[in-house]
């Protein structure tokens, strides 16, 4: 009897488990074709003016299928999201992000223009390492003295003379000259990293100590551009730009910079044109 009813419970957990589960971000999409048959698809890409980019299986190559082919009238109520970005593309005449099916977790250049800089602007408050200025100030202090002449016998043996007597006095204070707390980003610091001119070589060595005493701000930074580079998709869909082409290089590449910056006390000039290059890369007309 027991054994009955821990089957029964064990069922009935089982059936509980598999009708909460979410569905797979990777499930097919499928659509009404303007013959009234169902079409399966493996993934959407993106919608375009002529048409939907889509894939039918994990390794097929991407084709454009024009909208003449989908029943338009159905898409609205089936898919009101995917119709959504077929007027924006036919309105706007550019192509609009889609990412269905296979491409639920992938980026599209836009979002990885938009992650990349919500990874290097996200606000960060950080402790400063204490430092000190030690000033010595030497104060002089004057007075003015007269010594009177000598009389002897009625006789004024040496004149009335004016002499002044000085003290001085050294006075040493030592002051913190940096607050315990300040807020900032990790763009603002890899920005410093990157600058040559007019740095002093204190400075340099406090923006070390910084990262030091608060190795999470460019380590949290590295592993979110690690997000974004998995999240890349195939060079094949991405436009035949130089920029495009080499996304992956390029954060692979940021990535090991950053995360070489507080191991060190000194940065070499290849390490900052490498900085340099990144923070263009986030600002690069073609990931907006």
């Amino acid at each position: 009897m027991r054994i009955r009813l821990l089957a029964s419970l064990l069922l009935a957990a089982v059936r509980l488990s598999a009708q909460d589960a979410p569905p797979s971000a990777a499930s097919s999409v499928t659509l009404t074709g303007a013959n009234g048959r169902a079409v399966e698809f493996a993934g959407i890409w993106e919608a375009r003016p002529e048409g939907l980019i889509v894939v039918t299986s994990a390794e097929s190559e991407p084709v454009t299928v024009p909208w003449a082919k989908f029943d338009l009238t159905k898409l609205k109520t089936e898919q009101p999201s995917l119709d959504a970005a077929r007027q924006r593309a036919v309105f706007l005449r550019s192509p609009q992000p889609v990412n269905l099916g296979l491409f639920a977790s992938i980026l599209t250049p836009a979002q990885v223009g938009a992650e990349i800089a919500r990874v290097l602007d996200v606000p960060s408050t950080v402790k400063v390492p204490v430092a000190f200025r030690t000033t010595t100030e030497t104060v002089v202090q004057a007075t003015l003295v007269t010594i009177y002449p000598t009389v002897y016998d009625g006789l004024v043996i040496t004149p009335p003379v004016t002499a002044i007597n000085q003290r001085s006095k050294t006075e040493t204070e030592t002051r913190q000259i940096t607050p315990d707390e300040i807020t900032t980003t990790p763009r603002r610091v890899i920005y410093q990293f990157t600058r040559t001119d007019g740095v002093l070589q204190s400075d340099r060595r406090a923006l070390f100590e910084l990262n030091k005493v608060n190795p999470k701000l460019l380590e949290e930074a590295a592993q979110g551009l690690e997000r974004i580079r998995a999240s890349l998709p195939p060079k094949r869909f991405l436009p035949q730009d130089p920029t495009l082409q080499t996304l992956d290089q390029r954060l692979t590449e940021a990535i090991a910079t950053i995360r070489d910056l507080p191991a060190g006390q000194t940065i070499s000039r290849a390490q900052q044109d490498k900085l340099k290059a990144f923070l263009a890369l986030a600002d690069h007309p073609i990931l907006r």
